[in-house]
């Protein structure tokens, strides 16, 4: 499956939390509210074209409307975005990027409990 744009990214946030099939008025609408993006019509209609012929969505058509569905879910994505991630910059290392984060700005009590957690379950 071919990498998302930052653009797709974008477009496919919005059809990931709108938790429905949904039209790209719906898809408009939200991408002005949410992401400040004042977007054409035209230029959302590619991006989502792009998203189709990559195997993200499926669109179908109801009357005058289209509609557009997630092929792929969300959590799938991130898990996959997220060892693309660990692997380039920390060596597929969590540790790395948790060290790497905590170097430049403070965990609060909450995060450290909650990484804690987390560690304690892979034990």
């Amino acid at each position: 499956m071919d990498m998302m744009t930052d653009c797709e990214q974008i477009v496919m946030k919005s059809v990931w939390d709108a938790g429905k099939d949904v039209s790209l008025q719906e898809i408009m609408k939200d991408l002005e509210t949410r992401f400040h993006k004042m977007w054409k019509r035209q230029t959302i209609s590619t991006f989502l074209l792009h998203l189709i012929e990559k195997g993200y969505l499926r669109s179908y058509r109801q009357g005058r409307v289209f509609y557009y569905v997630p092929l792929v879910k969300e959590e799938d994505y991130k898990e996959e975005q997220t060892k693309l991630f660990l692997d380039f910059w920390f060596e597929g290392s969590p540790a790395g990027m948790i060290a790497a984060l905590t170097e430049k700005e403070e965990l609060s009590s909450d995060e450290i409990s909650r990484i804690k957690e987390l560690a304690a379950k892979l034990k």
